[in-house]
């Protein structure tokens, strides 16, 4: 039985772009929502998941393995997993390498115009016999810059052939590589899927079922009765708070009391 393979640094990107559209989801939303301090839970989650992340790959291990080898096959990997690196340059470098081809165009003309007027002029000078020592300067001159001209125009042209095979040596993306670039863009993304359902999202949920569980039971059914403050009243329905009887005369047996307002008109 083959192990897992090790998730390589380039993909730990990958990793935290999944971790981040977990907790995106409606379902990671709505459970952090619930306790009272959701960025701390969050982080604390961040951190399990850090702690286990190669419990969380192990779960993605046969798409994982499948876009390994898609990536080795097409060369390394696609533009989207493995960025170019360009390395830094100093503003000088910057500068000569737009300045060289601007001045392979620029001196070429630049002697040509020149030769041209030195030449036109010595040429004038010496057929109207005058100044025969500045014409034959300016025919000098113009010679001169005649063969600046040609040894620059041959330096831009051999700069530019340079370039078109420089260029033309740089394999261009056929049908094949571009079908190969696509494949291992389907397998990374097939593999984040799986990391996703079978590896994140399960992780998550386990972990705040274990601190849910970890949290003291609330009391629910030992609710403090409240004191009753004051005095009961009495049951005036019990035979010792019966009132007595003063009805009639029919009611007052022969042992009965009679009423002290009757005893004064009895003895009256």
């Amino acid at each position: 039985m083959t192990s897992a393979p090790e998730l390589r640094g380039e993909d730990r990107a990958d990793f935290d772009d999944v971790l981040h559209r977990a907790l995106a989801t409606a379902e990671m939303r709505t459970r952090l929502r619930r306790g009272v301090h959701t960025t701390a839970l969050a982080d604390w989650l961040r951190e399990r998941v850090e702690a286990g992340r190669s419990e969380i790959a192990a779960n993605a291990a046969p798409e994982y393995a499948r876009y390994l080898s898609a990536r080795a096959g097409a060369g390394g990997g696609s533009t989207a997993t493995r960025p170019r690196r360009v390395p830094p340059v100093g503003r000088w470098v910057r500068a000569r390498r737009r300045l060289l081809p601007a001045l392979a165009v620029i001196a070429p003309l630049l002697a040509s115009m020149a030769a041209v007027v030195f030449l036109l002029l010595g040429y004038v000078l010496e057929i109207a016999d005058a100044a025969s020592e500045t014409a034959d300067a300016l025919v000098r001159a113009g010679w001169t810059a005649a063969v600046i001209a040609v040894l620059t125009g041959a330096a831009a042209l051999a700069g530019l052939l340079v370039t078109a095979l420089r260029h033309r040596s740089v394999p261009r993306p056929g049908p094949d590589r571009a079908a190969r670039a696509s494949a291992v863009d389907q397998a990374r993304e097939t593999w984040r899927q799986a990391l996703l359902e079978r590896g994140m999202l399960p992780f998550l949920r386990a972990r705040l079922a274990e601190r849910e569980q970890a949290r003291p039971g609330r009391r629910t059914d030992r609710r403090p009765q409240r004191p009753r403050i004051g005095y009961a009243s009495p049951d005036y329905a019990s035979p010792e708070y019966a009132s007595p009887g003063y009805g009639g005369p029919e009611r007052l047996g022969g042992d009965a009391p009679i009423p002290r307002a009757d005893r004064h008109d009895a003895g009256a």
